[in-house]
C-alpha cells in the first residue's frame, strides 16, 4: 500500500460524506477510527491567586515574556468573560446564547467561535452549581465574585512552576489527560485515475478534512498522478521491464510549470513495481515484466 493518501476528520459524518464521494468517483476507500491519549500540565486555582502568582514571575527571555503575556490575557478573558456571562444570565437568562444554533448559517467565524465558547463556560458553571437550567432558561443559584472563580491555565505559560511554589500561592497543579478521536479515510492508489481531480478535490475539501492531512493528500494525489503518467511515456517509449523503469526514470525530469523547479523521480525500484501494478489494475498498461506496453 502506498501511504500518503490518507484524511483525517473531527467527525464522524464528514469523514463517511468524504467516503462516498471517494467512492462515487471510482476510488478505493477504507474508513478507520483511532483514539490517542493526550497530557498537558494544567495550573488550577481562583482568579485572584493566579493574578497575584502571576505578578511575581520575571521573564527569562522573550519566549518566557511571550508566554507571561500569554497567561496574563487568559486570565483576563476568563474573568470578563464570567462576569459577562453572569450578567446576561441575570438579565434574561442569557438568551444571547441560543444564537449558536439559531443563526449559526449568518454569523462569522469569529461571532460563533466567541459564543461556542460561552456556551462551553455555562457547561462548567452549571457543574459547578453556579446557574442551573431550567424551561430552557439559566438562573444563577451561588452569587460568586469573579475573582473567586477557578480556572486552569498550562503550566509552560506559567514558566512550569514546582509544587512547593504552587502550595504556597493556593494553586494547585496536575496532568490532565484527555483522549482525541481522529476519523481517518484512507483513499486507495487508484483514486489518482479519477474521472475529473479538480471536481474530485473540491468535492472531498467541502467535507472538511482537517487541514495538515489535506494539504499532504494533495502533495501525494498530484506526485503519484505525475509519477504515473511518467511511467506510462516510458514504457510506451520502450521501457518493456521494471528494470528499464528504474534505470530510466531519473534520468527524465518532468517540467510541469515554466515557472518551477522540474521534478525529479529518484524513488525505490518497489516503489516503482508498486506503480507498475496500479497502472496495470486500471488498465492503462499491460503485459508481465519485460512486456509491458501501453493499452
Amino acid at each position: 500500500m502506498i501511504q500518503g493518501l490518507s484524511l483525517h476528520f473531527e467527525t464522524r459524518d464528514d469523514a463517511q460524506q468524504c467516503l462516498r464521494v471517494l467512492k462515487k468517483a471510482g476510488s478505493s476507500a477504507k474508513l478507520s477510527v483511532d483514539t490517542t491519549l493526550h497530557s498537558q500540565e494544567m495550573v488550577q486555582g481562583r482568579i485572584r491567586d493566579l493574578r497575584a502568582f502571576h505578578a511575581e514571575l520575571q521573564a527569562g527571555d522573550d519566549d518566557e515574556a511571550e508566554a507571561l503575556e500569554l497567561a496574563r490575557e487568559i486570565i483576563a478573558l476568563e474573568e470578563g468573560a464570567f462576569s459577562r456571562i453572569m450578567n446576561a444570565i441575570e438579565e434574561d437568562g442569557g438568551s444571547y446564547l441560543a444564537r449558536a444554533y439559531e443563526e449559526r448559517e449568518t454569523l462569522s467565524e469569529e461571532e460563533l467561535a466567541s459564543l461556542t465558547e460561552d456556551a462551553y463556560r455555562v457547561i462548567v458553571y452549571e457543574k459547578e452549581g453556579l446557574i442551573e437550567e431550567s424551561d430552557g432558561t439559566l438562573r444563577r443559584i451561588r452569587e460568586l465574585d469573579p475573582g473567586d472563580h477557578s480556572i486552569s491555565i498550562p503550566s509552560p505559560l506559567l514558566l512550569f512552576p514546582d509544587p512547593e511554589a504552587l502550595k504556597a500561592a493556593h494553586l494547585t497543579g496536575e496532568r490532565v489527560v484527555s483522549s482525541e478521536t481522529v476519523y481517518s479515510v484512507q483513499a486507495g492508489s487508484d483514486v489518482i485515475f479519477c474521472h475529473d481531480p479538480t471536481d474530485l478535490i473540491d468535492a472531498i475539501q467541502e467535507c472538511r478534512p482537517e487541514e495538515e492531512s489535506f494539504v499532504t493528500f494533495l502533495e501525494q494525489f498530484f506526485l503519484l498522478l505525475t509519477l504515473a503518467d511518467e511511467l506510462a511515456r516510458l514504457i510506451q517509449n520502450g521501457c518493456l521491464a521494471v528494470a528499464d523503469l528504474v534505470r530510466e526514470l531519473p534520468a527524465a525530469p518532468v517540467s510541469l510549470d515554466a515557472d518551477a523547479y522540474p521534478i525529479r523521480f529518484d524513488v525505490a525500484p518497489l516503489m516503482i513495481e508498486q506503480m507498475v501494478d496500479i497502472l496495470r489494475s486500471s488498465g492503462r498498461i499491460s503485459g508481465k515484466d519485460g512486456r509491458l506496453r501501453i493499452r
